[in-house]
């Protein structure tokens, strides 16, 4: 990666869901959560997103680290186009992402040690 290769780019971010109703849970709508977001982060650069609640925010932030599928786009890491990695790859990249919840009594287990919740990533990804 050189000094001009961003860290993360996002090209045209798109998240529909479909709505399904009816008997035979038929799509009948669609609702769009993301619709075109773009934005780059270079390397010690920090990217904050702003909005009303139900904008699309936590959206984004799940769609880049693949924790839901966009519906089209591109996510760019250290240069390596990762929006159509297969599972095995993404976990390898995984490793340099990190995704903080808003909700801290549904991100933190309230019966592990501080220790043990800074460690487990670290376990996980068989570091330590």
């Amino acid at each position: 990666m050189t000094e001009a290769t961003p860290l993360l780019e996002v090209t045209d971010l798109v998240k529909h869901y479909a709505v399904r109703g009816g008997v035979l849970r038929r799509r009948v709508g669609t609702v769009h959560a993301v619709d075109g977001v773009s934005f780059t982060v270079g390397v010690g650069e920090t990217l904050g997103m702003v909005g009303e609640s139900g904008c699309g925010k936590s959206t984004v932030a799940r769609a880049i680290l693949r924790l839901v599928e966009p519906t089209s786009g591109s996510i760019q890491l250290n240069g390596l186009d990762i929006t159509h990695l297969g599972k095995a790859d993404l976990r390898e990249h995984r490793r340099s992402m990190q995704i903080i919840f808003q909700d801290p009594f549904a991100s933190l287990n309230p019966r592990m040690t501080a220790g043990d919740i800074v460690g487990e990533p670290l376990s996980v990804h068989g570091l330590a």
